[in-house]
């Protein structure tokens, strides 16, 4: 096992009942704090993943529903959260308008409940930093994703140097929702055994990185 797998997995079952808690607070405050905040990142990430007509997509990760309205309505999507009153206000948006083409489902990204490469397509924002191990997330997105299907990250990712803005930033993240905020992109990729077709900097400050893979 390696040094990032040991770092990534450690008492991932015991946080799962945490992270709950962190986001039952957060949901009826998360479009203030993380809505037009975040929204440069959501609109890059969805070109990116360019959804087709007849695709099949999954996102992981739903939350509030921000990105789910974005989907064209000749799509099939299945859009998953954990948290309970995250997927509420979720299925409010969504009712509301009328987006009946997205499917919403509670599900663990770490254990999901989808056959092998079930999907064209799978989207990830703003997850990886929350769940307790991202490994076993992106490795199960692998999994339901068909061979050369599309994966796109949209996330915090440390690189060589972080700006000073990039510590500060994660800090606030840290304090507000308690992700963790050290991920680095090159490591992880090697361990889940992607490779980055494309990296591109999002939102103000540009500390967000929306990450475009291939499946094999």
């Amino acid at each position: 096992m390696s040094r990032l797998r040991f770092d990534l997995a450690r008492d991932r079952d015991a946080d799962r009942p945490a992270v709950q808690s962190v986001y039952a607070r957060l949901a009826p405050f998360y479009d203030l704090i993380y809505g037009a905040t975040l929204e440069h990142g959501r609109r890059r990430a969805m070109r990116q993943l360019s959804p087709q007509p007849g695709d099949s997509i999954l996102e992981v990760g739903v939350g509030t529903g921000l990105s789910a309205l974005l989907y064209p309505r000749e799509c099939r999507v299945a859009a998953i959260d954990l948290s309970a009153p995250m997927l509420a206000r979720a299925r409010t948006r969504l009712e509301r308008h009328g987006a009946t083409h997205v499917r919403l489902c509670r599900m663990d990204a770490g254990r999901l409940a989808f056959r092998d490469a079930e999907f064209d397509a799978v989207y990830a924002p703003y997850v990886l930093n929350v769940v307790p191990d991202p490994i076993d997330v992106a490795r199960e997105m692998r999994r339901v994703c068909r061979p050369n299907g599309r994966i796109v990250l949209l996330n915090h990712f440390d690189f060589v140097s972080a700006s000073r803005v990039d510590r500060v930033v994660g800090r606030v993240a840290r304090f507000v929702s308690g992700v963790d905020w050290h991920l680095d992109l090159h490591a992880f990729l090697r361990e889940v055994d992607l490779v980055a077709v494309s990296t591109e900097s999002v939102n103000v400050p540009r500390v967000s990185s929306v990450v475009v893979c291939r499946t094999p």
